[in-house]
């Protein structure tokens, strides 16, 4: 590639790795699914279909989705409203307490709410041994939709929070002279106004709920659905066909692309731009109707912050097999922590640390190439650095075995895929992060260091990614803490020696060991706090923005 410009060459690159390690093995799994025993088939497809089990785990997962996304919605729109445009006495802590759970890994909220509900729970035995009260069976439908619920509303509060704060007050103070109620104010202005981004939130729990893995497999492992049927599958045909495990996996992304069609369609249309104009007024409500809106809603984040508490509680309560003895503190729970956490630990480290390095540097050199080096290359490069969000760990862990399991370079059965897989499914997330930054930098900064007579290349290195170092840091300290939560590619891509902290977890949770799984959970939480708060009160970095 000797003579080709250097940002032709960043662009093949790029190209390269997006191809290797997203397309590639995405099109292999649609080919392996279409795969039968004399040749191209759709024998995988009819077997799916023709399966009453799997259909139902299909009709679950959607349910699932729909439930969810339904939930958040009631959770997060009232809170986004509350937030934006009332005055109450909580506000700050209404603000930014529901961030915490875009951090808090599913599998240590799982895990939270199983000791608070489960059959041994905390608050199960306690309304049992005193008042004689029987709570209906949390593991199930229960427990899923009330898990996945809270964990996602954060999702639809943050969203909708700045859509709320952009509507003009001058487009509902005009309706309201033209003679229409508050209530048809609302259906006619403002609701129009924010359907675009509420249609967007409920997309995104949609597709978040329906690929996860770390919840339904624990605490509803008799509801199928598909997350996990294609983790089943794949363990049980490893070293097999793998027809099967890449159909489920297929009809998976299906989904969310006919998700993405669905809301694409919804919002067509349905756009608007506003000038900046005069933010909505906060609505004083009276003093005892703002104590009681605002408790109210405080008492529901609160709620979904519980798990940080419960497993701070859990990690000091002595247990004894899968009985915890609650009021009775003990270490002991952090006795194995010696010999299986320290390597968990090690390993979550290293995976975290090579994820946020490689993401963060990719993911500023794509963002950089997508806006301000356009052709025809970017077009491709915008899709396939942004498909990784549509496709759930599980999928990812497939289809990398499925592609690098053999041949001339095979990289499963170490860290390096692991490595990988927590980079490609993290990477989007420094390119959102970096684009804003990479828009504000004006062309001239650049063009006046060629001009100067310093190569394209040596000037981005010198002149323009020390400008861009606040949003690289922040995209870094999210990858790190997100990827410290990974669970649902990781166990698909581990092998023995390279088990994670969520593996770790997961494992003592699913021999029942709660004491230890709190243990490793309390010690997996201070490894994503910490640098969270390193991060925003000394370096000043902003992960994430309410204002």
């Amino acid at each position: 590639m000797r003579g080709l410009p250097v940002w032709t060459v960043a662009k093949l690159a790029c190209l390269a790795v997006l191809a290797a390690f997203v397309a590639v093995p995405l099109f292999r799994l649609f080919a392996l699914s279409l795969q039968g025993p004399e040749g191209w088939s759709l024998e995988g497809y009819r077997r799916f279909f023709a399966t009453p089990a799997l259909v139902d785990a299909l009709v679950n997962t959607v349910a699932l989705g729909l439930a969810t996304a339904l939930g958040a919605l009631l959770l997060g729109l009232p809170l986004a409203f509350a937030v934006a445009r009332l005055r109450l006495p909580c506000r700050g802590l209404l603000a930014l307490a529901p961030l915490a759970t875009f951090v808090l890994p599913d599998i240590i909220v799982t895990q939270s709410w199983l000791m608070v509900f489960g059959n041994n729970g905390l608050v199960t035995n306690l309304l049992n041994d005193r008042f004689g009260i029987a709570l209906p069976g949390f593991y199930g439908w229960t427990g899923l939709v009330f898990v996945m619920v809270l964990q996602h509303y954060g999702y639809v509060y943050l969203l909708v929070l700045a859509a709320f704060r952009g509507v003009d007050r001058s487009l509902e103070e005009a309706a309201t002279v033209l003679g229409s109620g508050p209530g048809r104010v609302w259906r006619t202005v403002t609701a129009r106004l924010l359907l675009p981004p509420v249609a967007t939130a409920a997309l995104i729990v949609f597709t978040l709920a329906v690929d996860n893995f770390g919840v339904p497999v624990i605490v509803a492992p008799r509801v199928p659905v598909l997350s996990v049927a294609a983790y089943n599958a794949f363990v049980s045909e490893f070293g097999g066909g793998g027809t099967m495990q890449a159909t489920m996996s297929v009809v998976l992304v299906a989904l969310v692309a006919l998700a993405l069609i669905l809301q694409k369609g919804l919002a067509r249309g349905r756009g608007y731009q506003m000038e900046a104009g005069r933010a909505p007024v906060r609505i004083d409500l009276p003093a005892p109707l703002a104590r009681l809106v605002g408790g109210g809603l405080a008492a529901m984040v609160l709620l979904s912050l519980l798990p940080v508490a419960v497993v701070a509680i859990g990690a000091f309560t002595h247990s004894i097999g899968p009985v915890l003895h609650w009021g009775r503190f003990s270490l002991g729970n952090f006795a194995s922590l010696a010999s299986f956490g320290a390597e968990a630990m090690r390993n979550s480290f290293g995976l975290a640390t090579l994820a946020s390095i490689a993401g963060v540097l990719f993911g500023t050199v794509l963002a950089w190439l997508s806006i301000k080096k356009r052709s025809g290359l970017t077009h491709l490069l915008d899709y396939l650095g942004l498909l990784p969000l549509a496709v759930s760990g599980t999928v990812l862990g497939i289809a990398l075995i499925n592609t690098w399991n053999g041949g001339w370079v095979a990289l499963t059965g170490g860290w390096v895929i692991m490595a990988i897989a927590c980079f490609i499914r993290r990477m989007p997330y420094a390119v959102n992060t970096t684009a804003s930054a990479v828009y504000q930098i004006r062309d001239s900064i650049e063009e006046a260091s060629i001009s100067l007579g310093v190569p394209p290349g040596r000037s981005f290195l010198k002149v323009v990614l020390p400008l861009l170092r606040p949003a690289m840091a922040g995209g870094a300290v999210f990858i790190w803490v997100t990827t410290l939560s990974e669970l649902s590619a990781t166990i698909v891509l581990y092998s023995p020696g390279l088990t994670t902290m969520p593996i770790q977890i997961y494992q003592q949770i699913d021999s029942g060991y709660m004491g230890p799984a709190s243990a490793y959970s309390l010690i997996l939480l201070l490894s994503i706090f910490l640098p969270l708060w390193l991060a925003t009160r000394i370096f000043g970095i902003r992960v994430f923005a309410t204002d």
